[in-house]
């Protein structure tokens, strides 16, 4: 109980600036997929190379991330923790299809369809996955999103309809690259203090706690001495035999 107090009044009074700023993450490799849960068979997309991934928490060998407003998760060993904001963390392109299409829920034209698409639609291009093959020279799908009335829709679009894609040059930005450690700093700096500081924190925080369990606990333990005493009472109650008394050990 002490532990989990300490851990609330640190999360209270010993969030740091660092803690405010938000981590990105470089994909500094080809073949970087932003899944859906922490699995890789859950792949959504290959993520654009040299751009990067807002990095929320860490899930064992994963990242919790955002890309383009899209939440999924990335390997740790894929990316580069970065301490830094980069300019234009995410590819900016975009296309349209050149005939109606659709908009599938998988990279496959047997998939639920999302929405429906036309000619005048501008799609935001995330990345791009190997899906069905349509046509005999490729199986590469778009995943994208657009705008449709007043809601983001997310899907795959299969490129061989697609016009071309509005250029997707290199990122050059790089930061200091920095481990995992620096998401949470609170608790690296409570780590950090000396055992003196430890102990005295521990008391502050534990002392009130530990008088507020005792009023909280307090009433019940009253009930509980006055019904105990109540079957005392009723145990040591006089019982009649007859023409005389007999009387419990514990009166004389």
């Amino acid at each position: 109980m002490i532990c989990f107090l300490v851990e609330i009044f640190y999360q209270q009074n010993f969030t740091f600036a660092e803690n405010q700023k938000e981590f990105y993450a470089k994909i500094q490799n080809t073949g970087v997929y932003l899944c859906s849960t922490p699995s890789e068979v859950s792949s959504l997309f290959e993520i654009p190379y040299s751009y990067f991934v807002k990095v929320d928490y860490s899930v064992d060998d994963y990242f919790k991330v955002t890309y383009q407003n899209v939440e999924g998760y990335v390997k740790k060993d894929k990316v580069s923790l970065m301490n830094g904001t980069p300019q234009q963390p995410y590819a900016q392109a975009t296309f349209k299809v050149f005939v109606p299409y659709a908009l599938y829920e998988t990279p496959n034209q047997n998939s639920s369809i999302k929405a429906q698409i036309n000619t005048t639609n501008s799609l935001n291009y995330l990345g791009t996955k190997a899906g069905q093959q349509v046509s005999s020279s490729s199986n590469t799908w778009y995943y994208c999103n657009f705008s449709q009335d007043g809601q983001v829709v997310c899907g795959y679009v299969f490129s061989g309809i697609t016009d071309v894609l509005t250029p997707i040059t290199t990122n050059t930005e790089t930061f200091e690259i920095v481990k995992e450690d620096i998401l949470n700093p609170s608790t690296t700096e409570f780590k950090s203090l000396s055992t003196g500081t430890k102990v005295m924190l521990i008391v502050a925080i534990s002392v009130p706690s530990l008088l507020i369990l005792y009023f909280l606990i307090k009433p019940s333990k009253i009930m509980q001495i006055t019904k105990t005493k109540k079957q005392v009472k009723k145990e040591s109650r006089r019982i009649r035999h007859g023409d005389y008394f007999e009387f419990d050990e514990s009166e004389l």
